[in-house]
């Protein structure tokens, strides 16, 4: 007997053992046995899982006391189905049961707080809205509808209690922060900059950390929501300059102020940047003198700095204390300025501003005709970078400039060519070759001036020769790459 039972447990478990799946060794068929696996439901869970789980989740909120929730969800209800009728969306939110539980149970727990507690219950009822927020960040992309919808619903209820924050005032001002930097996602920034304020005005004079996890002494919500409205500010300055140049001064003053109020040695390179895009600022409007004062006022922060996060910044200066420098007609310290921020933009790869600076450069010296070459050089450079930028509009520009320098170069000549078309019969042979068979000149001219001083009638041997367009001489010039003086790389 005891020999049967030992080979009956070797074979059920040679037999378990070639079961392809674990779960089948494990099944039953005891009646009771699966009755008491089976969870029972809730009359809330079945009404869920019956459907439709808004109407449920309405009827829920109704039966535990709440009446702007419900509204809240119907509204959310029809956004949602419309957008996914529409195929505006494919994910809904209602796929992710979880996730819209979790939501709705903190937005249910915010609002009966305020029921209860009234006024007390505030620092409770914005604590969870906060959370709710953090709980879709993560799903902003997927699920944008429903983010848009609890934001803008959480805003609105912290508006209506303006002025009556009390203990909630720190969870309503990272509420604030919050959206606004949401909106600054999506490119609404005169409207982030506005909670932005809101959210200032509500962390003076608190020492709230920047994340409500962080341990004291880290850094504060005042200085995290400061340098946000500072470089919000800055942007917003650039966008409306043209415009509205002395609006975008004030408002550059007003990125310094905050700047300053957090701290200027602990947010250096801000504080620099602010009195950079200020003195770019005066400069659109047309006041150097003022540019050139601002830029004075910062220069010994910017030279002492040699930290990495300071090298736009040092070459932002030069390159803005060159233009000033140009343009009140001071060329040689516009030159030395631009030569540090080349340097500079070389040595720490930042082509598009050094094909900017290669453009100004380019300008000073095709004014003096001693210095064409280099001029010429650096169109040239500039154009290669555009090239690999594939920015076209930049491009147009270098090219209009090179094709005016060349144009330039050749004035003299040409109109030397032109006075004495009427005597030399090889002048107006070339001024019809270049005018009807578009023949290139520029590369020869000065040659075809001294071939015809010393003969008159040297072009007939050429009359019948085809244009030259595919000859190695009129290909591209070359591209050697630009040095100002030696040592300057």
């Amino acid at each position: 007997m005891a020999q049967r039972h030992k080979e009956m447990m070797r074979l059920s478990r040679q037999i378990k053992s070639k079961f392809p799946h674990r779960a089948f060794r494990d099944v039953t068929f005891d009646r009771e046995q699966i009755r008491k696996s089976i969870t029972s439901l809730s009359y809330e869970e079945a009404r869920r899982v019956k459907g439709p789980v808004y109407e449920a989740l309405e009827e829920e909120l109704r039966c535990a006391g709440c009446h702007m929730l419900p509204e809240f969800l119907r509204c959310l209800a029809g956004k949602e189905q419309s957008l996914y009728d529409s195929l505006n969306i494919r994910e809904r939110i209602t796929d992710d049961r979880p996730l819209l539980y979790a939501v709705i149970e903190n937005l249910k727990q915010a609002e009966l707080a305020v029921r209860r507690h009234k006024l007390k219950g505030l620092k409770e009822c914005f604590s969870l809205f906060y959370q709710t927020m953090v709980l879709l960040e993560p799903h902003r992309e997927k699920y944008s509808y429903a983010l848009t919808s609890v934001l803008e619903h959480i805003v609105g209820l912290c508006r209506n209690i303006e002025g009556q924050e009390r203990d909630a005032a720190e969870m309503v001002a990272r509420i604030y922060y919050t959206y606004a930097m949401y909106l600054v996602r999506l490119g609404q920034r005169s409207d982030a900059i506005s909670y932005f304020q809101i959210a200032m005005n509500l962390v003076r004079g608190h020492v709230w950390t920047a994340q409500p996890d962080m341990r004291a002494g880290s850094q504060t919500l005042h200085e995290l929501v400061a340098q946000d409205l500072a470089r919000q500010l800055l942007i917003h300055g650039k966008q409306i300059v043209r415009q509205q140049p002395q609006e975008a001064i004030d408002i550059a003053r007003r990125a310094t102020v905050l700047i300053a109020e957090i701290g200027r040695e602990k947010n250096l390179d801000i504080f620099c940047d602010t009195f950079l895009e200020r003195a770019y600022f005066l400069m659109e409007s047309g006041n150097y003198n003022a540019a050139q004062q601002c830029l004075e006022q910062i220069r010994p922060q910017i030279i002492a700095c040699t930290d990495y996060k300071f090298v736009k910044l040092n070459i932002k200066y030069y390159l803005f204390h060159g233009q000033c420098a140009e343009i009140l007609a001071n060329p040689d310290k516009a030159i030395s300025s631009y030569k540090k921020a080349l340097r500079l933009s070389r040595l720490y790869s930042h082509k598009d501003t050094e094909a900017e600076i290669l453009l100004h450069l380019g300008k000073i010296f095709a004014k003096d005709t001693q210095k064409t070459s280099i001029a010429k050089k650096c169109y040239e450079q500039a154009k290669r970078i555009y090239v690999d930028f594939n920015d076209d509009h930049s491009l147009k520009t270098t090219n209009y400039l090179l094709a005016k320098l060349m144009a330039d170069e050749i004035t003299p000549l040409y109109m030397a060519m032109l006075k004495s078309s009427t005597t030399r019969y090889c002048a107006f042979f070339n001024l019809r070759q270049w005018k009807n068979r578009c023949r290139p000149f520029w590369k020869k001219l000065g040659n075809e001036i001294i071939k015809q001083e010393i003969d008159d009638i040297y072009c007939l041997l050429d009359e019948e020769r085809d244009d030259p367009a595919s000859e190695g001489c009129y290909t591209d010039m070359d591209r050697q790459v630009f040095k100002l003086e030696e040592g300057d790389l």
